[in-house]
């Protein structure tokens, strides 16, 4: 991605500053009609902010790999250095409470939090989501993500122990 970055950068550059008149004019009469253009903005901005960087397949991501957006991150209360357990409000008390013990025996580096959102999402201190579960089985998903904050997390003091 960081090369397609250095490539729209570059481009822009050399249309921007070209000495080239018949190129300046067509400049000055395309940029502006497209950049009205919807599809273009979202394109833009989706590139230019690297907001559509998506992991699939990386090996410590279980899923899309995309960014997580949600209400619950407006108001001051962003991801910060943590990774955030977000559990929804559809579980039943007992997988509630084996998330509350997962996100205490890594208390350091995980952070519990509820959303009116289906599922269990586990989203990185980068804001990407690592793993994200709507239909699957809440102790399966908890599991899920327990062996993938082992892996992310690395930590020797952190030993594997069985959700229920």
């Amino acid at each position: 991605m960081i090369k397609q970055v250095i490539a729209t950068t570059h481009f822009l550059t050399r249309v921007m500053g070209t000495p080239n008149r018949f190129v300046q004019a067509l400049r000055d009469t395309v940029i502006p009609m497209v950049s009205r253009l919807a599809p273009f903005q979202h394109a833009f901005v989706q590139r230019m902010s690297e907001l559509g960087i998506a992991y699939r397949g990386s090996p410590i991501v279980d899923g899309a790999g995309e960014r997580y957006f949600d209400a619950s991150m407006r108001g001051g209360d962003g991801v910060r250095s943590r990774f955030l357990l977000v559990c929804g409000a559809d579980l039943d008390s007992a997988i509630t409470e084996a998330a509350r013990q997962l996100t205490g025996r890594f208390q350091d580096v995980v952070e519990l939090r509820s959303t009116p959102r289906p599922g269990i999402t586990l989203v990185r201190p980068d804001g990407y989501i690592a793993y994200s579960a709507s239909n699957r089985d809440g102790i399966a998903a908890l599991r899920s993500v327990s062996g993938l904050l082992e892996l992310q997390t690395a930590s020797p003091s952190l030993k594997r122990t069985s959700i229920h």
